[in-house]
C-alpha cells in the first residue's frame, strides 16, 4: 500500500470476500435474495471502464505518512485524517496542498478516553467523533472548525454497544451504527444496530436494517469472510463498513460486502437500498465517499491487489468505472483512498513521498 498503514482499517487489508442478499441497483425494499445478481447486462455494466485515470502527485511541507485512519474530505475539498503517533491520536486538517490547517484533539474533563474513532464532518466545518470511554459510556465529541472542543455527548443508548460509524444529519442528529449484543437473549454473536440520535444524545429512532438478520448469521456461522477467527464476536461487514452525509439531506450508510450494500437513511428515518457490483465476487469494498451528488466506491482484491473504482449516482445507478493505473505493472493509487470532488471529478488517494512524507494522489478522469 506504497508503504502507508491504515490503522482500524486493517480488516479491508486481510479478509476474505462476502456475498449477501443482492438487489438491483435502485433498490425496491423486495424480499432479498441470496448470492450475487448473475444477469448478463448487470454484469456487464459493472464491468465496463468509461475511462483512464491521470494521477498527479503533491507532496505535504508538514505531514509525514505515519500510520492514518479515517479518511474524509469536507465541502471545502480539506483533508481529515486520523493518526496516532507515540499513542497520541488527534485528526489532522490539510489543505489541498498538503499543508496542515488545524488539528482536532480529544480531550474532555471528566471523560477518560480509551481511544478515539471515526467522525464525520458538517458543510460548516464542525466535526463529530466517537469516542470510546474508559467507561462502558460511549460519547460523540463535537468539535468547532479551529479544533477546539464544543461539547461532548453521552449516548443513551439503553444498552452496552460497540460503535464503529457515524454520520451527520443537517438538523444536528446524527447516525451511529455498530455492534451490539441482544437484548434479554444469550446470543454470544453481537448483532447489527443502527440509530438516529438527537444532539443531546438521546436515541430518536432505532432502525432494522434489512439485512442486519443475514450478517448477522454470516458471524454466527463463523464465516470467515465476516469474522476472524480468533474474535467470534466482531463483523466485518460492520467494523469495516463507513458512513457520510449527503448533500440531499440523507446519510449513506455502506456495508463492507461484495456486492456493496449502501442504504440511504433520511433524517425521519426512511430507509433506500441498493448494491454497487464489482463485477467479480471477491472485489471488495474498502472506501466509500460522496462527492455532490454522486457516490465512489473503490473496490480492492485481496489477492491479485487489483482496484476498480465505481461511480454510482445517489439513487444507486452507475455512472462511471475506472481502473487503476499502473505503470510497469505496479498500480498508482493503493487503497488510502481519501476524497471524492466533483466538477470536475477528481479522486484524492494518499502515499508515503520522498523522505517518509506524505503524498496526494489526484486521479482524473482522462
Amino acid at each position: 500500500v506504497h508503504g502507508l498503514v491504515w490503522l482500524g482499517i486493517l480488516a479491508f487489508l486481510i479478509s476474505g470476500h462476502g456475498q449477501i442478499a443482492a438487489q438491483t441497483a435502485a433498490g425496491d425494499g423486495s424480499a432479498p435474495t441470496t448470492g450475487p445478481i448473475a444477469t448478463k447486462d448487470r454484469e456487464a455494466a459493472a464491468n465496463k471502464v468509461d475511462g483512464h485515470l491521470r494521477v498527479q502527485a503533491v507532496q505535504s511541507p508538514t505531514e509525514l505518512a505515519v500510520a492514518l485512519a479515517f479518511l474524509k474530505c469536507d465541502a471545502k475539498n480539506n483533508l481529515y485524517f486520523m493518526t496516532a503517533p507515540d499513542g497520541v491520536r488527534g485528526i489532522h486538517k490539510l489543505n489541498a496542498s498538503g499543508e496542515r490547517i488545524g488539528l482536532f484533539l480529544p480531550d474532555s474533563p471528566g471523560v477518560k478516553i480509551d481511544f478515539p474513532q471515526s467522525f464525520s464532518i458538517t458543510p460548516d466545518g464542525y466535526v463529530y467523533q466517537l469516542i470510546h470511554a474508559h467507561e462502558a459510556t460511549r460519547y460523540v465529541f463535537v468539535y468547532r472548525p479551529d479544533g477546539t472542543l464544543k461539547s461532548t455527548i453521552s449516548l443513551q443508548a439503553g444498552s452496552a454497544f460497540d460503535p464503529h460509524v457515524l454520520a451527520v444529519f443537517p438538523s444536528g442528529d446524527f447516525l451511529v451504527s455498530g455492534l451490539e449484543y441482544a437484548k434479554g437473549r444469550d446470543d454470544p454473536i453481537m448483532w447489527p444496530f443502527s440509530r438516529i440520535f438527537s444532539a443531546d444524545g438521546t436515541v430518536r429512532r432505532e432502525l432494522k436494517l434489512r439485512d442486519d438478520e443475514q450478517i448477522h448469521d454470516l458471524a454466527a456461522a463463523g464465516d470467515p469472510r465476516v469474522t476472524p477467527a480468533d474474535r467470534p464476536s466482531s463483523n466485518r461487514a460492520v467494523s469495516g463498513g463507513t458512513a457520510e452525509s449527503g448533500p440531499d439531506g440523507n446519510v449513506y450508510l455502506m456495508r463492507r460486502l461484495s456486492p456493496a450494500i449502501i442504504y440511504a437513511i433520511s433524517p425521519g428515518g426512511e430507509v433506500r437500498r441498493f448494491t454497487v457490483d464489482p463485477g467479480q465476487p471477491d472485489l471488495m469494498p474498502v472506501g466509500m465517499h460522496v462527492g455532490g451528488d454522486r457516490i465512489a466506491v473503490l473496490f480492492w482484491h485481496p489477492q491479485t491487489g487489483e482496484e476498480t473504482l465505481k461511480v454510482i449516482d445517489l439513487r444507486g445507478h452507475q455512472v462511471a468505472s475506472y481502473e487503476e493505473p499502473t505503470v510497469n505493472g505496479a498500480g498508482q493509487l493503493g487503497l488510502a483512498f481519501a476524497c471524492y470532488a466533483r466538477n470536475p471529478d477528481r479522486f484524492t488517494f494518499l502515499e508515503t513521498g520522498n523522505e517518509h512524507r506524505l503524498r496526494l494522489l489526484t486521479a482524473t478522469p482522462q
